[in-house]
């Protein structure tokens, strides 16, 4: 017979394995980005939280094949139509991000299966050159965050 300890201790590890991710990751930056018309990769500077998901400057490493989801969010200094891609190991996936209306606030989602091993960067296009400012989570436009989250693990 289990003891109360252990009983409370196996229910513990059955929430945080239903619900903890897989893997999850959030990165912004700690200074302002200058971006152009050319399209600029984000180099992120600061990870707010992580399990099980590798970055490095831009390029974010999936560790485990299956399904994730990407929220991408970031502020603009000046009002500009946005197109948001993300770039998947040096190949762009397209636009996964748009906004068609000049606005200083831009998000995309996406999501996607992922391989194992797989780099991710986000690239950022606007319609003029601009600043992506830095805002702190909490507030109306926190900026700039990418927060991945692994959906599912491989299906067999």
């Amino acid at each position: 017979m289990q003891s109360s300890n252990q009983f409370e201790q196996r229910q513990a590890e059955v929430v945080r394995r239903n619900e903890t991710p897989f893997a999850a990751l959030t990165l912004t930056r700690s200074a302002t980005l200058a971006i152009t018309t050319a399209g600029t990769v984000i180099t992120w500077q600061t990870q707010t939280r992580g399990l099980g998901i590798s970055w490095a400057t831009t390029d974010i490493t999936i560790p485990t094949s299956g399904f994730y989801t990407l929220q991408i969010a970031f502020q603009t200094a000046a009002a500009v139509t946005m197109f948001t891609q993300i770039v998947l190991n040096t190949v762009n996936l397209g636009y996964v991000g748009s906004t068609w209306v000049a606005s200083t606030y831009h998000v995309a989602t996406h999501t996607r299966h992922f391989a194992t091993g797989d780099v991710i960067q986000v690239r950022a296009l606007p319609s003029a050159n601009t600043t992506i400012n830095v805002n702190a989570e909490g507030v109306a436009a926190p900026s700039p965050y990418v927060h991945i989250v692994q959906l599912t693990a491989a299906v067999p």
